[in-house]
């Protein structure tokens, strides 16, 4: 009885909102390989993280060389994932508008890419 009282007080909890975590009421959008070359959308407060993949031992990175910062923003450094196969490049929303987003894997910034990511993101 007492398991089942403890459950529905949980429930009622995350039902009515007691969570006051940093990403409520927004929207968390992953862009990956599969995005590339397309538009994606999303809602000026939204979050975008960029997940690319990366070969483990390589001196290469990705360089985010094309994005308009008013209306797509930049949010942190990449971050490696654990399992090291990829690594995270967070941005937010900032307002409407309409940027293409490119990054680069090289082992410089004005080395030749061995990668090109592109994709084109619409904020509304």
């Amino acid at each position: 009885m007492r398991r089942l009282l403890t459950a529905s007080t949980l429930s009622l909890g995350l039902l009515f909102g007691a969570c006051k975590c940093p990403w409520e009421g927004r929207s968390v959008w992953l862009a990956n390989a599969a995005s590339e070359g397309k538009t994606l959308e999303a809602r000026a407060g939204d979050e975008l993280l960029l997940d690319l993949a990366v070969t483990p031992g390589s001196k290469a990175k990705w360089y985010v060389v094309e994005v308009d910062e008013k209306i797509l923003e930049r949010k942190g450094p990449a971050e490696e994932q654990p399992s090291g196969g990829s690594v995270r490049i967070p941005f937010r929303a900032r307002r409407p508008g309409v940027t293409d987003l490119v990054a680069f894997y090289a082992t410089a910034r004005r080395a030749p890419p061995e990668k090109t990511f592109r994709t084109t993101v619409w904020v509304r």
